[in-house]
């Protein structure tokens, strides 16, 4: 342990550092001009500072030295001495950042012990801390990235439901799209970012105990219940409730659910009062919920519950302009978490990226850089080139059919229909209107466009997820 003694009385100072043996390196200083030049940040694991300085005992230039200290090295542990019993000084110096302050004569030499030691660890408590906090300034593993036009309106209505707090959302979008991040964003940036956030994935829950584990139970409600459960609907209070995977609750339980969502309140199973919460409801699904509600695995009442206000994720495939932003990102990561020297992908690595499918989104990519680091770290290389990429981008076949790269085996009609679909959407941007958009696309009228839309939706329900902006307009309205 590496100390800093600062007093003018030098028996004492010798008498300490005998007392605290050999096993602690002791940097002695005897006035506040000696300690200014021996005090430098980080080098010590303790200070112990007296507040006055010289023979006269008037000033209080070992407070104008904590001030300095504290602002080069905010988290060294101090601990004040005095021969006086100066309350005052005392409350002044713990003000000013001081961990500790004691009374020369009424503290032995073994209770300076005691008192050291306990300031060093929490002194290695508050830098490490710090260290962590100081990364997390420097990047934000849970940042949106991109610049996708999609991508800014998830932003957008990111900030827009945020700032309202109340209306109940629903996430929708692929596997590894980033549906937990768009929950904690709204979490971080809105009304609600100082009430608890939980969060829960309905599919890893017992279905046995699915509903303890949401609405909580008394003692005795039922056999092992030897205490009361608070759950996470309760947890959640002035807070939001993240449920992924909400197409995964059964219809029972959708019911109990349904009447939270409704009235705000509920009852803890086996109990009899009346527990009122004021949560914002976050859910996501990767499912088709419209043919879940067909086949009766989704209630009715509850899917237009949920819908109260939707956001979208688009595929990575749909955004491949981002894969650069998103590749630096990881990196960054990676390289602040000092897991990697790797600084850069080659250009052959790059454009393999870019042509791959994609199938598990960002999560994909994400893992598929650590990766790649890793086996580029393991070659003593600080470029990640085409053989360190995993083995399904490395073996990915293409065909090129007027700028659609395409991985066999492929459903050629399902192709085809997305294709279509994709200019259907561009030529409603242009235009603005659907009763123009059948004209500039070539359909004998604006009814056959319509039939068109609604005869894929149905033959592959699936794409509506990816183009969600025909499937209101076509679709759901044809429904109604």
């Amino acid at each position: 342990m590496r100390i800093l003694i600062v007093d003018d009385d030098k028996e004492f100072v010798e008498s300490l550092s005998r007392a605290l043996g050999e096993e602690s390196e002791i940097v002695r200083a005897h006035s506040f001009e000696e300690a200014n030049d021996k005090f430098e940040p980080f080098k010590y694991d303790v200070i112990l500072l007296d507040i006055r300085l010289d023979e006269t005992q008037k000033d209080k230039k070992g407070l104008e030295l904590l001030k300095i200290i504290k602002t080069e090295d905010p988290d060294i542990p101090v601990l004040i001495m005095t021969a006086y019993g100066d309350i005052d000084v005392a409350v002044e110096s713990l003000k000013l950042g001081a961990d500790d302050f004691i009374q020369k004569n009424k503290v032995s030499f073994d209770d300076y012990k005691r008192i050291i030691n306990n300031l060093s660890e929490t002194g290695k408590i508050k830098r490490k801390i710090s260290r962590l906090e100081s990364r997390l300034e420097q990047f934000d593993p849970w940042k949106i990235v991109g610049e996708n036009p999609k991508i800014k309106e998830v932003r957008r209505l990111i900030k827009l439901v945020a700032e309202d707090g109340q209306i109940n959302v629903l996430i929708r979008g692929e596997t590894g799209t980033g549906k937990e991040l768009v929950a904690r964003a709204i979490h971080q940036q809105g009304v609600r970012k100082d009430g608890p956030y939980i969060v829960t994935s309905l599919a890893s829950l017992n279905k046995e105990t699915i509903s303890s584990d949401l609405f909580g139970h008394e003692k005795g409600a039922f056999t092992g219940a030897i205490s009361r459960r608070i759950g996470l609907i309760e947890q959640a209070n002035n807070g939001i409730l993240f449920l992924d995977e909400i197409g995964e609750l059964e219809p029972a339980v959708q019911v109990k659910l349904l009447r939270v969502l409704e009235t705000k309140e509920f009852t803890r199973l086996g109990g009899n009062k009346t527990i009122k919460v004021d949560v914002q409801w976050v859910m996501a699904t990767h499912r088709d919920l419209e043919t879940m509600m067909k086949r009766g695995e989704l209630r009715e009442d509850f899917y237009y519950r949920l819908k109260t206000f939707e956001i979208y994720l688009p595929p990575l495939r749909e955004r491949k302009d981002d894969i650069p932003l998103l590749c630096e990102h990881f990196l960054g990561i990676i390289r602040k978490q000092q897991r990697t020297d790797v600084v850069s992908i080659s250009e052959e690595a790059f454009e393999m990226l870019m042509e791959y499918d994609w199938p598990g989104n960002v999560r994909e990519l994400k893992q598929t850089i650590e990766y790649s680091t890793l086996r580029a770290r393991l070659a003593g290389k600080e470029i990640i080139e085409p053989r360190f990429l995993p083995e399904e981008i490395s073996k990915f076949k293409k065909l090129a059919i007027k700028d659609e790269k395409v991985k066999f085996p492929v459903d050629i009609s399902k192709k085809l229909a997305e294709f279509e679909l994709r200019y259907i959407e561009e030529a409603l941007r242009v235009t603005g209107k659907k009763t123009e958009a059948w004209k500039i696309l070539g359909y004998p009228n604006r009814f056959a466009l319509r039939r068109r839309v609604i005869n894929i939706f149905k033959k592959y329900p699936e794409l509506r997820l990816s183009y969600p902006l025909l499937s209101r307009l076509y679709f759901e309205n044809s429904k109604k």
